[in-house]
């Protein structure tokens, strides 16, 4: 018998079939007892989860009813959330507008931000104020507007203008398909967050002086980047193959009068996963996968001479646990009377968690978050770490066995808020209710390192030296209004002088300054598999060389285990315990190696910076809660659910498999469902559809986007033909033509929504073409359905008798009916659902042309007739009717009218007021096709 034996998970659900108990069975050793684990949910009569215990707090829960949950939630009517209390992240509170988008939030912090709107719902300025920061403007969007948009840049409804807590980013241009491809960051002259006035001179006055700094892009037909142009001038290209994968990258700097290769010959598996790719400065890198399910074998870097720099090789339990990994590039080392063995071994609980782990280190003592020293690579010593979690899944110890100590941390009694022993004492509770603030952001990363937070819980600043007269060093760190980080600073002081060293982070681009007056680009460029950095100065190389590529080849994580110049030349190399501390690195340049453990950034402060969060290695935790709650699991700190060497965060916020078999990926919730009620996949992804059925479906799509181009082109001109504006007048009413403002709005707003339509259905040829599944039949004859769940969002299912037996017209038609649904996420306000349906039927493969035009034309006055009579509430889908609803109730509200009250006054509405009308035709989703079918292969 081993550890899993006779550990399964138990569900039980309620008479409506929800799930309110989840059992699992935890054990570390095959002869151990299993522990019941539970998982404990209250739903509300309208079936939301109210409250949710993880198996921790549900056990004190039985002894004390006073515990609280881990997490309890409040919903508005329409099941939003209005307010959310976690025992990790504290409490928020969101009022949302009758367009389900948010007005104003609170939060335990004392936060308060108001967002105010347009009349299309789009956020026009965000206001912030705390118990310690008086109200300020801290960020401002402007749209381009038929009156002042340039059609040629496609700027048209578009995002131009975003002042944001780092400075004014504008977007210049777009392409057909509405990605930015021109941008322009200004940073502001005081990284203090700004206040922005409403007037634009008066916002420039906030800005640094120049030109910004101008990003531009090059896209495919697919949507691919095919040539970056930094904001140094520096241009990426990239080289696809036909069906959409990266075959080639390279890089010309400015400088340059032609480019340097970064990788090429990549080549891919029946699977689409990368068997080889070259780097640039001739390395291979060649992967072995596992035939039976796909999973990685062996990954090698060899030297064009034949020498093996890496030759990882993978064992793996039956559900994907990595049970070692050998790196046969090293030899078998001696040292301190140890037998050195390059091969890392892992052992896992019955939950799946690490539970120990052995390989090597290095052989000099190091510890906590300034480990990271030049030691002698020579020498080496053998570990043993092994992993004891509690109940919620914090790790509370880690036992080391070599060179290193191990540590203790405690966790609060009613939360997962933790700190480690000081000096073998455990910490309080009252100690650790004062490490965080209100809403779980830790206070200091230990003594004399105190951290500081803005109101949106981003880390602002470190403190890695505290002072007695008061000059503390500081790093401090400023993030765009996507939280994204694009500014840091550092300053040190000595007793003689401030070093002050800044990073500017820009596409494609890192600006590293310093105030001994080096000035050094960073050109970042993924390329395949791995990574290249360029260093190019502007001011005096520090050895006369400039232009050094240093080539970053990594394992199955990403973490970067070499470094290697152009002229294959080791620059670095590294492992790292499976938590992400360095275990051992030989190194012969360390002042400009930034990334580590999970191809992450690692500061000067030891935290890995992931994008939303930063990771504290050495206490294996995050640094504050997940900022998307509970996607991951109750535990708001807790890494990759204690899994690291099958899970990796790419953001900070939500983990993914590495090691899960491409062939045999698990089923979403929707899925699951629809194969209980008898429903049966024949392909899940277009990738795996029968050629024919594959080859017709790309048919059906390219067919639907050459409907909405030639919509484009004939709704772009500046002068609508007699026949677009027929069109038009079918399906959304005559009388727009009669008034010239709402004429232009109409425009303005379908523009943007056949924008987002292209896009969405180009993806879904390339690399969104895994949402499209083949159904052998769907529930009440449904030719396609759009699902939806947690996971992975919006899918769409076709219907394989209709694939197979619909013309490619029709079948362009139910495409671009389900692509309205999928573009937007149902929480989004311009989702798209079906108010009403055109009752037209579908052609059959043999339909003539036309049968075709009459097929359209029936469209056309179907809608116009929908248009004459006005929707029927009592015919209406449930979601359909409630968008409806909330559509009319809002521009009634907006104009100040009093509450709607009946379906009458609510037609009414539809039928007089032209705005509301266009918003609620606009998210419908037959009314695309309806519309657009009439543009078929026609430029009117």
């Amino acid at each position: 018998m081993n550890v899993h034996s006779r550990t399964p998970t138990l569900s039980a659900h309620d008479p409506r079939g929800l799930p309110v108990r989840t059992v699992d069975y935890w054990r570390t050793e095959a002869v151990e007892p299993a522990q019941t684990r539970i998982n404990r949910t209250l739903h509300d009569v309208a079936g939301r989860a109210v409250a949710q215990w993880d198996p921790r707090l549900w056990s004190l829960h039985m002894s004390d009813p006073l515990t609280p949950a881990n997490l309890t939630s409040v919903y508005l009517l329409n099941g939003q959330v209005l307010r959310s209390d976690s025992v990790d992240a504290g409490m928020q509170i969101a009022l949302h507008g009758v367009g389900a988008h948010v007005l104003f939030d609170w939060d335990s912090r004392g936060t308060r931000r108001e967002i105010q709107h347009d009349l299309m719902l789009r956020p026009l300025a965000v206001f912030e104020e705390g118990d310690s920061q008086p109200r300020l403007c801290v960020e401002r969007f402007m749209y381009g507007q038929p009156d002042t948009a340039d059609p040629t840049r496609n700027q048209l409804g578009q995002l131009l203008r975003h002042d944001d807590p780092a400075g004014s980013l504008l977007f210049e241009s777009f392409s057909i398909s509405g990605q930015c491809s021109e941008n322009n960051r200004h940073f502001t002259l005081d990284p203090i967050l700004p206040d922005w006035p409403e007037p634009i001179d008066e916002r420039a006055r906030l800005l640094e002086p120049g030109e910004g700094a101008m990003t531009r892009w090059r896209f495919g037909p697919q949507g691919q980047v095919i040539e970056q142009i930094d904001a140094r001038g520096n241009r990426h290209f990239s080289e696809f193959t036909l069906d959409g994968r990266l075959r080639a990258s390279h890089l010309q700097l400015k400088h340059q009068t032609g480019p340097q290769t970064l990788v090429s010959d990549i080549a891919h598996n029946a699977d689409g996963q990368v068997t080889q790719e070259l780097a640039g400065n001739g390395v291979l890198t060649a992967l072995t996968y596992r035939p039976e399910d796909g999973r990685l074998l062996e990954r090698s870097a060899v030297k064009a001479n034949g020498a093996a720099l890496q030759l990882l090789r993978y064992e793996y339990d039956r559900v994907g646990n990595v049970l070692s990994i050998e790196d046969k590039a090293l030899p078998i080392r001696y040292f301190a009377n140890q037998r050195i063995d390059p091969v890392s071994r892992f052992t896992y609980d019955s939950l799946y968690q690490l539970s120990e782990a052995t390989g090597w280190e290095t052989g000099v003592a190091s510890q906590g978050p300034e480990s990271l020293h030049r030691n002698d690579p020579a020498a080496l010593s053998n570990y043993r770490q092994s992993y004891r979690y509690d109940e919620s899944g914090n790790l509370l110890e880690l036992k080391h066995v070599g060179m290193r100590s191990g540590r203790k941390l405690v966790a609060a009694r009613l939360s997962n808020r933790c700190l480690p022993y000081r000096n073998d004492v455990p910490p309080t509770e009252e100690q650790i209710a004062a490490a965080f603030d209100p809403r779980g952001n830790l206070r200091a990363l230990e003594a004399g390192r105190s951290l500081t937070w803005d109101l949106r819980n981003e880390l602002r600043s470190v403190t890695p030296v505290e002072r007695a007269s008061g000059l503390n060093d500081i790093e401090q760190y400023v993030y765009d209004g996507g939280g994204q980080r694009v500014r840091k600073t550092r300053e040190l002081h000595t007793n003689a002088r401030v070093v002050v060293a800044q990073v500017r982070y820009l596409p494609g681009l890192e600006l590293r300054i310093d105030s001994a007056g080096e000035v050094l680009q960073v050109i970042t460029a993924q390329s395949g598999l791995n990574s290249v950095n360029v260093l190019h100065w502007e001011s005096t190389p520090p050895d006369g060389s400039n232009d050094r590529y240093r080539f970053n080849f990594t394992d199955h994580l990403g973490s970067t285990c070499l470094e290697l110049a152009e002229d294959t030349r080791l620059i670095s190399q590294e492992t790292f315990y499976p938590f992400g501390e360095t275990a051992w690195s030989a190194k012969t340049e360390v002042s400009y190696q930034t990334v580590g453990y999970s191809g992450k950034e690692r500061d000067a402060t030891g935290l890995y910076y992931y994008g939303y969060r930063y990771y504290m290695p050495w206490l294996q935790r995050w640094l504050n809660p997940d900022p998307l709650g509970g996607v991951d699991g109750l535990n708001l700190y807790q890494m990759v659910n204690n899994s690291p060497l099958v899970y990796r965060d790419e953001q900070g916020m939500q983990g993914s498999s590495v090691t899960e078999s491409p062939r045999f990926d698990v089923l979403n919730e929707s899925e699951t469902n629809a194969l209980n009620q008898g429903m049966h996949f024949d392909a899940r992804g277009l990738d795996y559809f029968p050629q024919p059925l594959h080859e017709k479906v790309v048919a059906g799509l390219d067919e639907g986007l050459s409907w909405i181009q030639n919509a484009q082109s004939a709704l772009s001109s500046k002068d609508l033909s007699a026949s677009s504006q027929k069109y038009l007048n079918l399906v959304f009413g005559a009388e727009y033509a009669a008034n010239r403002n709402e004429s232009e709005e109409l425009r303005t707003a379908l523009l943007g929504s056949l924008q987002r339509l292209g896009s969405y259905m180009q993806q879904l040829k390339g690399a969104d073409s895994w949402r499209l599944s083949l159904v052998q039949k769907l529930s009440n004859h449904a030719v396609g359905r759009t699902v939806s769940n947690n996971t992975q969002k919006k899918q769409i299912w076709l219907s394989r008798d209709h694939v197979e037996s619909a013309h490619v017209f029709s079948l362009a038609r139910t495409l671009v009916h389900e692509s309205a649904h999928a573009m937007y996420n149902y929480s989004s306000p311009q989702r798209v659902d079906d108010i009403w349906y055109l009752r037209i039927g579908k052609l059959s493969e043999q339909a003539s042309e036309q049968d075709i035009e009459n097929f359209a034309l029936t469209a056309l006055l179907t809608s116009a007739e929908r248009i004459e009579d006005g929707p029927d509430e009592a015919k209406m889908p449930g979601n359909g009717r409630a968008d409806y609803k909330r559509i009319i109730d809002g521009f009634q509200a907006a104009s100040g009218g009093g509450a709607v009250t009946s379906a009458a006054q609510r037609l009414t509405l539809f039928k007089s007021n032209l705005a509301a009308r266009r918003n609620v035709i606009l998210h419908n989703a037959d009314s695309y096709p309806g519309l657009l079918m009439a543009f078929r292969n026609k430029g009117k």
